[in-house]
């Protein structure tokens, strides 16, 4: 087996930066320490370097313009080693027919390895099929509050019956929390008064309704016996009630993504259906309540939410799907704006790009780590770079970026997963197929224990 020694790097961890060697033996981690002696294969010199654990990005979407075989090689140019993609089951689908579809093409195409999530959009006819799912290690699965014109949103009747079946089954629910019904009222009298849908967006979908669909989701949820995730928290009201749910004792996790740690509905306005996404860009006193989220442990992980979709800033604003490239951009962004910025430590970064989202979805240690008897997933980010982004310069099919002209400071180059050297000095060198499905275990983990 090859043996690769990382040098004169610093080893973040979620708990302390060392500085230490790694050594990878095969593709596993089989030391961390000082001076390890020479004798390897190849050595890689990670001065001035920080050495991560791959970033886990537990929240994509390879069904628009990057696909299964796509999305992983934007990712890996941004410091993912591991994907967990939402398999969604529209109506008229089978629920595992989709997930093993999906998992079938991620095994023959990807280049990283990756989890899935199933995604219920006709809950009346798909969840009996959550505990054979789960037999063949699909254990998230989640259901719509809003979107009901597209046909989408889950009914609290079918949304309280899955949670029960989940409970149940021992699986894990998340929801994307908005009212919306409420919302799609909001909406229908705007259009009837003639407003500008763009200058109305935030407005038709107030933070308030996220609020309250998170509340009663997680009610339900607490109802059920169920942990309940709940993806992309854009509001400081819905952390208000996740903070006080947690409080409580229950078990709820709660994500966002650098889009709403990064922009505001300022953006959504000079970019229009660019950043036309799901909930909705808010202000500023919404995306600092989010630092704050982040580094106090309010909330556990940052996942990109990566949906791009073909769209140009003119298009008909309603008519504009929802959704935006953030995958390859996500941890450059979250490194300047919160270690940079001083709003984050380069632990806590790592526990909540990395970390957690392992642990929540039970692929701790393997993942998530450089402990010996990890995975040999890691990137070297130099912390002094500066780039500026571009569309240019992405590797997504993405013919935009949200962040065009921005220069932040820190960037990945050199990424490793199960030994092997995927991205190096911007040359990627990986075969498609090479990435391996992986089962999870989530929502066993107490949320107290991701602080």
């Amino acid at each position: 087996m090859e043996r690769i020694i990382v040098r004169n790097g610093r080893v973040v961890s979620g708990s302390g930066v060392r500085e230490v060697d790694v050594l990878v033996v095969g593709e596993t981690i089989a030391r961390v320490e000082a001076a390890l002696p020479r004798g390897a294969d190849r050595e890689i010199d990670a001065s001035g370097c920080l050495v991560l654990p791959g970033v886990l990005d537990v929240h994509t979407h390879p069904v628009y313009l990057d696909d299964l075989a796509a999305l992983p090689v934007t990712a890996v140019h941004g410091g993912v080693t591991t994907l967990i993609h939402y398999a969604y089951a529209k109506p008229g689908q089978g629920l595992l027919d989709t997930l093993r579809r999906f998992r079938d093409e991620g095994e023959g195409s990807s280049i990283l390895d990756f989890a899935l999530h199933g995604g219920v959009f006709d809950p009346a006819s798909q969840s009996s099929e959550i505990p054979q799912g789960m037999a063949e290690g699909v254990s998230s699965y989640k259901m719509f509050m809003t979107y009901a014109k597209l046909g989408w949103m889950t009914d609290d009747y079918q949304l309280m019956r899955t949670l029960d079946i989940l409970g149940r089954a021992g699986g894990m629910a998340m929801v994307h929390a908005e009212n919306g019904l409420a919302t799609d009222y909001l909406e229908d009298r705007a259009s009837a008064e003639g407003a500008d849908p763009i200058q109305g967006f935030v407005g038709t979908r107030p933070a308030i309704l996220e609020a309250e669909a998170v509340h009663r989701a997680m009610a339900m949820a607490q109802v059920a016996g169920c942990p309940i995730y709940i993806p992309h928290v854009s509001a400081q009201l819905a952390l208000d009630e996740i903070r006080e749910a947690r409080d409580k004792g229950f078990r709820v996790y709660a994500e966002t993504c650098p889009q709403y740690l990064t922009l505001t509905n300022d953006d959504l306005l000079r970019q229009k259906t660019l950043l036309k996404i799901g909930p909705p860009l808010r202000g500023a006193g919404d995306r600092d309540a989010l630092w704050d989220g982040l580094a106090a442990g309010t909330v556990d992980t940052v996942a990109s939410d990566h949906a791009p979709k073909a769209k140009r800033p003119d298009d008909d604003f309603l008519a504009a799907p929802y959704g935006s490239p953030q995958v390859e951009t996500m941890l450059p962004l979250v490194y300047d704006g919160g270690v940079e910025q001083g709003r984050l430590t380069i632990e806590r970064l790592v526990r909540v790009m990395c970390e957690n989202p392992a642990k929540i979805f039970g692929l701790y240690p393997k993942k998530g780590t450089l402990l010996p008897g990890s995975d040999a997933d890691l990137v070297i980010f130099d912390p002094k770079a500066k780039r500026r982004i571009s569309n240019a310069s992405q590797h997504s099919n993405a013919p935009y970026t949200a962040y065009q002209g921005r220069e932040v400071v820190g960037a990945p180059i050199l990424c490793m997963q199960r030994g092997r050297v995927l991205l190096e000095a911007g040359h990627l060198s990986a075969r498609p197929g090479c990435g391996r499905f992986l089962a999870t275990a989530a929502g066993r983990v107490d949320p107290a224990a991701l602080r």
